[in-house]
């Protein structure tokens, strides 16, 4: 199939139990995006620029994969390059941007990526300014979170998104690009850092895989609670070899089988 055939509207079951919404055994949730914008806000008044920074960063990196995983597993695409394009497509359908793209260098063998374009009409700038003013920094931080992910994952190596132009400081529309994270300069330290425990060891990532591979929401839930996912960091569990071990030994006696090892 082409990117442009992919239609969120056609796999999104509204009301799949009650009060659930929900997208190939996903949960998925709607929210005003004003109500985005005072939390949003809050992160920045309580944290400080550079944690909220961090932490919307991470927000969208990690809905940004678990999205990759999702459409990677269940369609089909015609060529890499549509597949890549229906993170664009899916971004733009959620109603948080609308994407162009305008690059796209892809060598597998080389471990060369290179993509980029415009975002018009992003939620993020939009809120950042009703609440601050222009900017004097790009601010669309989960928005080149999701991208950073959504490369990432199709890539297969770590590569980082981020903007050169922001509607959040002034600028007709924002201007992206995505490269390997080796390749970009100072400037992209606090984003490298935010998301260097995703990519330690040697395929940390395959966790995160393996984890979206477990069909159904009831099978997520039992994983997440005998592995005590929800109180472990990635990072406590990357830096802990004795947390991995843990980790894996515990899926392996509920599924019957190991993970991925690192």
């Amino acid at each position: 199939m082409k990117s442009d055939d992919f239609d969120l509207k056609a796999d999104l079951e509204y009301g799949a139990e009650p009060g659930v919404n929900s997208f190939r055994n996903n949960r998925m949730l709607i929210f005003n995006a004003k109500s985005m914008g005072l939390l949003r806000q809050q992160l920045i008044d309580t944290l400080g620029l550079e944690e909220a920074r961090k932490t919307l960063f991470r927000f969208g990196f990690q809905s940004g994969y678990s999205d990759f995983l999702s459409i990677d597993k269940n369609y089909d695409f015609d060529s890499e390059k549509e597949l890549l394009e229906a993170g664009p497509k899916i971004h733009t359908d959620k109603g948080l941007v609308s994407v162009e793209t305008t690059e796209y260098e892809y060598d597998e063998d080389a471990g060369e990526f290179r993509y980029g374009g415009l975002w018009h009409n992003s939620y993020e700038a939009e809120q950042h300014v009703i609440y601050n003013g222009e900017a004097e920094e790009p601010v669309c931080w989960s928005l080149t979170g999701y991208a950073s992910a959504w490369c990432s994952g199709f890539a297969e190596i770590p590569v980082l998104a981020m903007e050169s132009k922001c509607a959040g400081m002034g600028h007709d529309d924002c201007e992206w690009r995505v490269k390997p994270i080796d390749e970009w300069g100072e400037e992209a330290a606090p984003y490298i850092r935010a998301i260097m425990d995703f990519f330690r060891g040697d395929k940390l990532m395959e966790y995160y895989s393996y984890m979206e591979d477990q069909e159904g929401l009831e099978g997520k839930i039992e994983l997440a609670k005998e592995t005590n996912l929800p109180e472990t960091k990635a990072s406590t569990a990357v830096d802990s070899k004795e947390n991995i071990e843990m980790f894996r030994e515990a899926i392996e006696d509920i599924l019957g089988e190991r993970p991925p090892k690192l």
